[in-house]
């Protein structure tokens, strides 16, 4: 039998650990919708093939409109992959060629790390998000549904408003940032291509990136919106 001294001590902890469990699953339901947005469009070849069309990049490298569905596959294939290098030969009106040069294929192998480092920050999200929830309904079963509801609330606001700034400073200077990011994210300067020259930036000259910045900051932001009203609603009805 448990002694009854030790029963005010248990309780204790009951708010404690619900709103650690509550302040983790709020943090990785953004993170969960944000890695959602990036690999949506990191992994969406549709995608890829909107943006080469919008910025006419056929025209720009000489690629067909098959080529260059190939080349989108490939850049999807290898961000899934294990670590390499993307070898790539497509057909150009003279024959046969590599896509990349050995700097772009360098520069790959470092955009390739950092794709799968979000990949897995995506998982991660989603692992502590399911583990979070069912710690936030163990605690206090007879609570857990309003808990849930409130830890979503929040996830959902912090999604709207900490990506929402991000999307706004796009709008506002996206040219600072992205360079910012490039600086952050590599320890090299093998991001710094020759657009006359190098295939890799004429396929995705910066306005590919502005429109995939945007891309990710609107979703997140509608899917946080959408999880913070219809959670907010939900509260408000249980509690009449």
């Amino acid at each position: 039998m448990i002694a009854e001294t030790t029963v005010p001590a248990l309780a204790a902890w009951v708010p404690l650990t619900r709103g650690a469990a509550t302040a983790i699953f709020s943090v990785a339901l953004a993170v969960f919708l944000l890695t959602s947005g990036v690999r949506w469009v990191t992994l969406g070849e549709s995608f890829y093939l909107d943006e080469f069309a919008k910025y006419h990049i056929s025209r720009v490298t000489g690629l067909s409109n098959d080529e260059l569905a190939k080349v989108a596959r490939a850049f999807v294939t290898y961000f899934q992959s294990e670590p390499g290098r993307l070898d790539v030969v497509v057909n150009l009106p003279e024959g046969p060629t590599r896509l990349l040069n050995e700097r772009e294929i360098i520069h790959m192998e470092d955009v390739q790390l950092l794709v799968q480092k979000i990949l897995r920050l995506w998982t991660l999200s989603l692992a502590m998000l399911i583990l979070s929830g069912i710690v936030i309904v163990a605690v206090d079963r007879e609570t857990a549904g309003r808990a849930v509801l409130i830890a979503s609330a929040i996830g959902g606001a912090l999604a709207v408003f900490v990506i929402g700034a991000l999307g706004v400073a796009s709008l506002i200077d996206f040219e600072r940032l992205f360079l910012q990011f490039h600086f952050m994210s590599f320890s090299n300067d093998f991001w710094l291509l020759d657009p006359r020259t190098d295939r890799l930036i004429q396929l995705y000259p910066e306005g590919f990136f502005y429109d995939s910045a945007l891309r990710i900051a609107l979703e997140t932001v509608i899917g946080g919106a959408v999880i913070f009203t219809t959670s907010a609603a939900a509260l408000r009805f249980i509690e009449r």
